[in-house]
């Protein structure tokens, strides 16, 4: 009788990819492959056991570091493309030219304090350049954060009204697809050589951090305290620009400092038995992140058998694949390993 590698379990783990840092730069990988020696036969489903995983990303992810918001000395014709200002955060990542000193990297924040304090630094001369992010005005926007109701709030100068604007506004989309007006970073690989050849702000369209901050509204949606000086693009729940020093434009919503909520894990063997919101095949679970970031993730699934069946009887190997909440690669540095065990039933 011939003996078949019909293991019960199968354990796979992103330092056996050989390939894992060939990928992509700096080794940073949110994927990778198990190869088997020998292959296993007549498997007829799988079911996930446990990911042990580190939460790579910090409070606010790596590209929702731009704060959007209008700017006018009117009301009148206030939420339109040529108003829209921009504050943001560089990435973690983020090494500049020789000398270059204008810019705020994005970081650890182990409190919403010393997050505002980095965006008031953002916000005024020196926090930025113009140059390189040509909708950055200095000091036309203060940040305060209120201990009490735990909201963040913006305020103006006096001279200009301001208006939060919501993550899905139609400007903001053409205004990062406009090649002269989308922010640029001062890189080390750039060299101050100028704003066209210097590598564009990380980001992703519908994502930014107005709503990490509370300014959760959608573009389309009536604030619950409209009245006759509301305007369609200002993102609060009174949709009226403010125009003072005093009078706070509070968010509607408390800040969510989290990077990621859930890393949905993907195998290559599950084929159609797992499909996630955005029809995505593959789907073998979905991992709650309960850590800080730079801890350890260990979760174990239900122990209740849910078999996933679509799997093909002979698997030479198995790819992993790792993406957040919003479907995008959920990155790893070369220093992290990345553990998935399954079941394997015959």
């Amino acid at each position: 009788m011939t003996t078949l590698n019909r293991p019960n379990r199968i354990t796979l783990d992103a330092y056996s990819d050989a390939t894992l840092e060939l990928t992509n730069p700096n080794g940073v990988y949110s994927s990778f492959t198990n190869n088997f020696t020998t292959p296993v036969l007549n498997a007829k489903s799988i079911q996930l056991l446990n990911a042990n995983i580190i939460n790579s990303t910090l409070q606010l992810n790596e590209y929702s570091l731009m704060f959007f918001y209008y700017s006018n000395a009117t009301l009148a014709g206030m939420c339109v493309a040529a108003n829209l200002r921009c504050i943001r955060l560089h990435p973690a990542s983020f090494v500049p030219a020789g000398g270059f000193t204008a810019f705020v990297k994005n970081k650890y924040y182990n409190d919403v304090d010393e997050l505002v304090t980095d965006l008031n630094t953002a916000a005024t001369a020196g926090g930025d350049i113009a140059t390189y992010n040509p909708r950055w005005t200095a000091g036309e926007v203060v940040f305060s954060y209120d201990d009490a109701t735990r909201r963040i709030s913006i305020r103006g100068n006096g001279t200009t009204y301001i208006a939060p604007a919501a993550a899905d506004d139609p400007n903001i989309a053409i205004y990062l697809a406009t090649t002269n007006q989308a922010p640029r970073m001062n890189s080390y690989v750039n060299g101050s050589a100028g704003y066209s050849t210097a590598p564009l702000q990380p980001y992703r369209a519908g994502f930014s951090m107005n709503s990490r901050l509370g300014f959760a509204m959608s573009y389309l949606a009536t604030g619950l305290y409209w009245g006759s000086q509301s305007v369609r693009g200002c993102a609060t729940s009174i949709g009226t620009p403010l125009n003072s020093t005093t009078i706070l434009v509070e968010a509607d919503a408390n800040p969510i400092l989290l990077g990621v909520q859930n890393v949905s894990v993907y195998l290559d063997i599950v084929a159609g038995s797992g499909m996630d919101t955005q029809n995505r095949k593959n789907l073998a679970g979905v991992i709650p992140i309960q850590f800080a970031p730079l801890n350890i993730n260990n979760y174990d699934f239900s122990s209740l058998q849910s078999e996933l069946m679509s799997v093909p009887s002979e698997i030479y190997g198995v790819s992993v694949l790792l993406l957040d909440d919003n479907g995008f690669p959920f990155p790893q540095p070369p220093s992290y390993n990345t553990r998935i065990s399954i079941a394997v039933f015959y």
